[in-house]
């Protein structure tokens, strides 16, 4: 009914800053700061492997059919990277109907299949609850990976719930790839169409962040050794355990172009980029006690310009 929180919600697209913020607010929304240890549970899944309803489906609605200790307060479940959201397994991930017909001759399945079990209960019982579920998933930028708006769990929550799509435009990530492989022409022909399309200079800003920060680390991988078992320690014992500040925890074909393009730079190019990053905070997120504050497109582009011109070497380690 109009005016009601939907019991749930799902938050998807590839731009996972955004989706990420999202997720956030509905939780301060959902849940104060002091219920959470007992009203709030998030499920992450393993590295890049997604989870599935034939993994957690159980435990969920265990999850969502528990009444919430504090009676006014909602308890919210939070799921990240639900494979059966998505239009086929990667990563290893098997999909639950793949699994379903390996299994049917030898092993005849308990009950209705998770993801009919689970859309039941998601029509049928839930409102019978205080339960909140927060879905979140991230679309690979190679469209490998994406939501399937066709399949019965999607359906469904289109049906009970609220679907939030948060995209990026296609255009910030050849302005990415360009910005990678040093080519200035192309990275400074889409900056203005991508601030136009972009929400602005802020969006823009952070997304060169982190690709700055993924080529320092594949500058990093680079030098610790070409085995993927010496990377995959190194990673695992310098970065950051999160998806967004960590390489090795990016989609295979993204973190793979990033480490083809890093032969382009050297270590100190980068970390000379990182003081310039810091100088534009001031700049994209201006203070209200600021006299004057540089147009933000044009500190982006000279930024481009240093950073991918064809001497960048003197101006930046200058810095």
């Amino acid at each position: 009914m109009a005016g009601e929180t939907p019991q749930v919600y799902l938050i998807h697209g590839n731009d996972e800053v955004r989706v990420h913020n999202e997720r956030a607010r509905l939780v301060a929304q959902l849940v104060p700061t002091e219920y959470r240890a007992e009203n709030l549970t998030e499920i992450e899944p393993p590295g890049n492997r997604p989870l599935s309803l034939r993994q957690i489906g159980a435990d969920l609605m265990a999850e969502l059919a528990t009444a919430s200790f504090f009676p006014d307060t909602r308890r919210v479940i939070v799921v990240e990277q639900l494979g059966d959201l998505f239009g086929a397994p990667s990563d290893g991930a098997e999909s639950s109907s793949g699994a379903a017909k390996r299994k049917t001759k030898k092993e005849p399945a308990h009950g209705q299949e998770p993801v009919t079990a689970f859309c039941r209960f998601l029509r049928r019982d839930l409102a019978g609850t205080n339960g909140v579920l927060i879905l979140t998933a991230i679309e690979e930028p190679d469209r490998r990976r994406r939501i399937r708006t066709n399949s019965p769990l999607y359906q469904t929550i289109q049906s009970i719930g609220r679907i939030i799509q948060l995209n990026q435009p296609a255009v910030i990530f050849q302005f990415l790839d360009a910005f990678s492989n040093r080519n200035l022409t192309l990275a400074l022909r889409i900056l203005p169409d991508l601030l136009a399309e972009d929400d602005g200079p802020a969006s823009v800003f952070r997304m060169l962040t982190r690709q700055v920060r993924f080529l320092i680390q594949a500058k990093l991988l680079e030098r610790s050794g070409g085995a993927k078992g010496d990377a995959e320690q190194f990673a695992a014992k310098f970065f950051p355990p999160a998806k967004g500040l960590n390489l090795m925890l990016e989609h295979s074909f993204s973190a793979d172009k990033i480490r083809r393009a890093v032969s382009r730079w050297s270590l100190g190019e980068l970390n000379a980029l990182l003081p310039r990053l810091e100088q534009m905070t001031t700049v994209v997120y201006p203070s209200v006690n600021d006299v004057y504050v540089p147009d933000a497109q044009v500190a982006l582009e000279g930024l481009v310009l240093d950073a991918c011109g064809s001497g960048p070497q003197s101006t930046l380690k200058s810095l």
